[in-house]
C-alpha cells in the first residue's frame, strides 16, 4: 500500500505543475541514469519520446510568453491550448505515477519485492489491474488539482489587473518552476520515506484549494468594489472620480478629498514605484551581466511582481478612500429625491 499511495501521490503532483515539463524531467533523468524505470516504461527515455514531449511543451509555453507581444490573439490561443492540454493531464499523471513506482522501489530495496508482487505490469509489459488502478487514481487526483488551478487563474488575473497581459507568462513560469521543485522534492523524500510524498501531495492539495478560495474572494471583493464605485460616481461624481484616480495614481484621490498628509505619503510612494519600475531593466541587467540568458525571465518575473504590488496597493488605497467618502457622502437634496 505504501508503494501504491506514494506513486499515486507522485503522479498527482503533475496537476500543480506543467505536465510536459514533468514528463521531460522524468525522461531526461532516466536517460542520464539518475533514475531507473521499469522495463515496460523504458520508452520514456528514448529520443523520440523526449522530442515529442519537447514539441508539446513548446506548443503550450510559447503562446503564453508571446502573449506579451500580442495580448489579443495569442491570449486566446494560449487559453485554447491550455484547455485542450487539460484533457492530456490524466495520461501524463498516469505515466509519472507508474514511473514513480519503479523509481521508488529501486531506491528502497525492501520495496522491490512489493513491486514484483503488485504486478503493476504483466510479463508482456501490459498494465495489470493494480497498474490500471494507480493510473486512474493519479489521473483523477491531478485532474482535480488542475481544475482548481484553472478556476483560480482567471480570478487571480482579474483581481491583480494582469488579465491578458502578464498573467499568462507568469503562470507558465510558475508551473515550470513547480515541476522542477515538486519532482525534485518528491525524489528526495522518496529516499527518506515514501510516505512523505503522500504528505507532500496533501500539502499541495491544501495550497491549491486555499489559492482557489483566495482568488474567488478577491474577485468577489473586486466586483463588489467596482459596483460601489460606479454607483457612487453616478450619485456623487467627485467622490467616484477620486476613488478611480486613487487606484491609478496613489495619493491623488486623497489629495482631492483634502486629506493632505495621507495623500502626500501615497503620492511619494507612487513616484518611488514609478522610478523603481523604470530602473528595473538597468538594475537587473547590471546584476545578471555575467549570465545574459537569465535577464529576460528574471526581468519578466520582477516586472510582474512590481505590477502586482501596484495593483494591490492601488486597490487597497482606493478601497480605504471609498469607505471614507461613503461615510462623508452628503444626503441628496430634496429636489433630487423628488426627481428620483
Amino acid at each position: 500500500m505504501e508503494l501504491v499511495l506514494s506513486s499515486i501521490a507522485a503522479g498527482g503532483l503533475v496537476g500543480a505543475a506543467d505536465q510536459y515539463m514533468c514528463l521531460l524531467i522524468v525522461a531526461i533523468a532516466s536517460r542520464l541514469g539518475w533514475i531507473k524505470l521499469t522495463p515496460a516504461l523504458s520508452f520514456m527515455d528514448s529520443w523520440w519520446f523526449i522530442a515529442v514531449i519537447v514539441v508539446f511543451w513548446l506548443v503550450t509555453v510559447a503562446p503564453a510568453y508571446a502573449s506579451l507581444l500580442s495580448p489579443g490573439v495569442l491570449h486566446v490561443v494560449n487559453t485554447a491550448v491550455n484547455f485542450l492540454s487539460g484533457f492530456v493531464v490524466p495520461a501524463s499523471s498516469a505515466l509519472v505515477a507508474l514511473a514513480s513506482a519503479g523509481v521508488i522501489a529501486s531506491m528502497n530495496p525492501d520495496m522491490q519485492h512489493m513491486l514484483e508482487t503488485l504486478r503493476i505490469f504483466d510479463p508482456q509489459g501490459h498494465l495489470g489491474a493494480t497498474g490500471v488502478a494507480m493510473a486512474a487514481a493519479s489521473g483523477l487526483t491531478a485532474l482535480a488539482i488542475t481544475g482548481s488551478k484553472g478556476l483560480a487563474k482567471p480570478a487571480l488575473s482579474v483581481s491583480t489587473g494582469t488579465m491578458g497581459t502578464a498573467a499568462a507568462p507568469v503562470f507558465a513560469t510558475a508551473e515550470n518552476v513547480a515541476s522542477l521543485v515538486l519532482l525534485g522534492v518528491a525524489y528526495a523524500l522518496s529516499r527518506v520515506n515514501p510516505w512523505l510524498i503522500v504528505a507532500l501531495l496533501a500539502v499541495v492539495v491544501a495550497l491549491a484549494l486555499g489559492l482557489l478560495v483566495f482568488a474567488l474572494v478577491q474577485l468577489w471583493r473586486l466586483k463588489k468594489g467596482i459596483g460601489r464605485v460606479i454607483s457612487l460616481a453616478q450619485t456623487y461624481p467627485r467622490a467616484g472620480l477620486a476613488v478611480m484616480a486613487e487606484f491609478f495614481v496613489w495619493g491623488s484621490g486623497w489629495l482631492v478629498w483634502a486629506n493632505w498628509a495621507r495623500g502626500a505619503v501615497m503620492l511619494a510612494a507612487w513616484l518611488g514605484w514609478m522610478a523603481l519600475f523604470a530602473l528595473l531593466p538597468v538594475v537587473i541587467g547590471s546584476a545578471l551581466v555575467f549570465v545574459p540568458p537569465l535577464i529576460p525571465p528574471v526581468l519578466l518575473l520582477a516586472g510582474t511582481i512590481m505590477l502586482a504590488v501596484f495593483a494591490g496597493v492601488g486597490f487597497n488605497s482606493a478601497r480605504a478612500l471609498l469607505g471614507k467618502v461613503e461615510d462623508e457622502e452628503p444626503e441628496p437634496a430634496a429636489g433630487s429625491r423628488a426627481a428620483a
